[in-house]
């Protein structure tokens, strides 16, 4: 539990495990601490980088599965409406992924980037499936199976050129 910002935020590997780097660890990690909220909430940090520029990650922490499933909805809001709009599960801080005169525009938070949508799409779903993949592989009790459904759905949206 992170009581004091400033260290986190000098030392966030004193409090973060990185799912893939260390399975077992951050499988421990998640059952602790999301035991306490029925698994159905967990604080963590999704970080995010397009061509080098660092779209998401501390210190906005927040319910992983919610940004997730919020990251998810922004894709699936833009291929079918050109713009997603959602914000962060535990605050109004805007997601959002809008169609702009020669691709697209991803602002999250107060960064924002042109991307090239296809592939910032793709790359997002696949980021999105793989930390699903985990929670399944891992038997974490959230609704994984949902999720994957939901991201197979997006995908087949993708204008596969």
């Amino acid at each position: 539990m992170v009581q004091d910002t400033e260290d986190f935020e000098e030392y966030p590997g004193k409090y973060l495990v990185d799912l893939y780097a260390d399975e077992q660890a951050a499988k421990k990690a998640w059952l602790r601490t999301g035991e306490r909220h029925h698994f159905t909430y967990n604080d963590g940090i999704v970080t995010l980088n397009w061509q080098g520029i660092p779209l998401l990650g501390g210190p906005e922490w927040d319910d992983i599965c919610g940004l997730w499933r919020n990251l998810v909805t922004v894709v699936d809001g833009y291929l079918t409406d050109g713009r997603g709009e959602m914000s962060f599960p535990d605050s109004p801080a805007p997601i959002i992924l809008e169609h702009v005169r020669g691709g697209a525009l991803v602002t999250i938070v107060d960064t924002k980037a042109r991307v090239e949508p296809v592939t910032f799409c793709r790359e997002l779903l696949y980021e999105a499936e793989r930390f699903w993949r985990w929670t399944d592989q891992q038997d974490i009790p959230v609704d994984a199976r949902w999720a994957l459904t939901k991201i197979d759905r997006v995908r087949s949206k993708i204008p596969w050129r």
